[in-house]
């Protein structure tokens, strides 16, 4: 009994030796895998670009309010420099800054959600490949019945 459990477990560690891997192409180089890589290289693009963007859109905003604000103010009433803060609003290098910021904003949103979608495609296609199969058969041989393991 000891020798055929020894047997058994040193048969068990040969096992590893005779794993296969699913034959399959590599998906790397797939037009359609290619397609939606790039498309998610883009949106991490846009992202970067339309988020500082989004940024300097802003900042052009606050330092335009501030200089038409702080130009004027006489320094002694606050009401005053809030009334000058909503005016500088109204001024067009204030309506540049806001332009600039919305399209920041939209490309952003529009970027993010190409990341995601071609991003999840990619991730689709490349991890549908590639899996370790296990498989159980049995032969026939001369010797007699043998069990086959495959990984």
């Amino acid at each position: 009994m000891k020798r055929i459990v020894l047997l058994f477990f040193g048969v068990l560690l040969w096992l590893p030796l005779f794993a296969q891997q699913t034959v399959s192409p590599d998906y790397n180089l797939s037009a359609e895998y290619k397609k939606y890589n790039n498309l998610k290289k883009a949106g991490i693009v846009g992202v970067v670009t339309f988020g500082a963007t989004w940024v300097a859109g802003n900042v052009v905003c606050t330092v335009e309010q501030n200089r038409y604000a702080n130009d004027r103010w006489d320094g002694n009433d606050i009401e005053e420099f809030a009334r000058l803060s909503n005016e500088a609003k109204k001024q067009p290098a204030y309506k540049n800054g806001e332009v600039i910021s919305i399209v920041g904003f939209l490309g952003t949103g529009l970027s993010v959600f190409m990341l995601a979608k071609y991003g999840t495609k990619a991730k689709r296609i490349r991890n549908s490949q590639g899996e370790i199969v296990a498989t159980l058969g049995m032969d026939i041989n001369p010797q007699g019945l043998s069990l086959n393991f495959t990984f």
